[in-house]
């Protein structure tokens, strides 16, 4: 493989990313914004979407004749708008993937409720990502800060040419950005993202406390307790949508049962969403630090990595967003495999199909394992109501 080859690689993640996102927001947008988890999840698509617009257009972006762009047959105008949607795209994932952090984490440990979260939170949150991304574009915009990057797979915030404040003896001084760029390159490589990441992973590891400290509280049963290794296996099985021990207690009742696959619902679908974005990021993060300081000729295999990683967030996302209503449609249908469960439910709206489908005709054997049914007790209406502006529908309110 060439080193042209990553292009290749990003756009072909990208537009997978592209179509993922775009799905999202059309389903949303069917089912109604009515939850601050749905508008959040939301604003992430379209965001997402922004972000991978400039990663299919960006190998194509750069002005022609650049050797550091093989693939260029645009100008400075076309390289200022791919720079426009992949800075503001990527500032807003993950400005978008640290709101709904913040979102998991008020709801699972300080019991807030969706309303009160709508009221005090959310449309400071919209506002703040909205006006950052607008503030960091114009900036970048009226500085002549957009331009190629050393890569020449994107335009991003850069000096131009390549390597002119490092080696400006051997590529000669900077004709563009030279003055304000690495104000805006710090800002966002060392401060907006950064920042993002460590917040969102200090919520991920609050959310992860509170589930482990949840379940403690309910795996004493009459051989004693649960052991460790157990409960990580349940809690991993859980994410993958793989059968897990989840039984009623003989001593537990019906509302602290509910409650009790609610919050491990919740962290899962949290731990999901953050740790597919520290995944997607950790690589260009490094890339990024590595074209800071002035090291360009890098292993081609770190270049492969993050054109494949890097613009898959979307593709991520819709695969995190169905997968509840996937697991609750293979508990009905535990004979049906993960893939072709997945296919049904984004057919059917990313809703759980109706009966009307037959699971038995299109039933195909893939790679995942089927769930079984866990034997539970039957939960009683008149006994415990979960409030849906608290709790939704039990246990997948998504």
């Amino acid at each position: 493989m060439t080193f042209q080859h990553s292009f290749l690689i990003q756009i072909i993640s990208a537009s997978t990313s592209f179509l993922a996102s775009l799905v999202i927001m059309i389903m949303i947008k069917r089912a109604t914004l009515t939850t601050p988890y749905r508008r959040l999840i939301f604003g992430l698509s379209a965001a997402d979407v922004i972000h991978s617009v400039g990663m299919i257009t960006g190998p194509y972006a750069s002005p022609k004749g650049l050797s550091t762009c093989p693939w260029a047959v645009g100008n400075t105008g076309t390289c200022v708008a791919n720079g426009l949607f992949n800075a503001g795209g990527s500032i807003g994932v993950a400005l978008y993937l640290l709101s709904l952090s913040l979102y998991f984490f008020l709801k699972l440990n300080k019991r807030m409720a969706d309303t009160d979260f709508s009221r005090l939170f959310e449309k400071k949150m919209h506002f703040l990502i909205i006006a950052f991304v607008f503030s960091f574009n114009l900036t970048a915009l009226l500085s002549d800060s957009f331009n190629p990057i050393p890569t020449g797979a994107v335009c991003h915030v850069a000096r131009y040419p390549t390597g002119c404040g490092v080696y400006p003896e051997i590529v000669g001084e900077c004709t563009r950005g030279a003055n304000h760029t690495m104000v805006l390159v710090y800002l966002l490589n060392v401060g907006v993202l950064p920042f993002c990441s460590l917040g969102i992973s200090v919520c991920m590891v609050l959310l992860i406390r509170s589930a482990v400290l949840s379940e403690r509280m309910y795996t004493l049963d009459n051989d004693g307790p649960v052991s460790r290794r157990s409960r990580a296996r349940n809690f991993f099985n859980c994410i993958f949508c793989w059968y897990f021990e989840q039984n009623q207690r003989d001593n537990e009742s019906d509302a602290n049962y509910v409650l009790r696959l609610y919050r491990r619902e919740t962290v899962t679908q949290a731990s999901l969403y953050i740790g597919f974005f520290l995944i997607s990021n950790i690589i260009s993060l490094i890339v990024t630090m590595l074209n800071l300081a002035g090291v360009y000729d890098m292993p081609i295999a770190f270049k492969y990595i993050a054109s494949f990683l890097y613009p898959l967030m979307g593709f991520f996302n819709i695969l995190i967003y169905c997968r509840p209503k996937v697991q609750k449609f293979r508990f009905e249908h535990p004979e049906m495999s993960w893939i072709l469960s997945f296919f049904l439910v984004v057919k059917a709206g990313v809703e759980v199909p109706d009966e009307s489908v037959d699971p038995h005709a299109l039933t195909v054997r893939c790679c995942c394992f089927p769930m079984e049914k866990p034997n539970h007790t039957e939960l009683s209406n008149e006994s415990y109501e979960p409030e849906s502006s608290s709790y939704g529908v039990f246990p997948f309110y998504y």
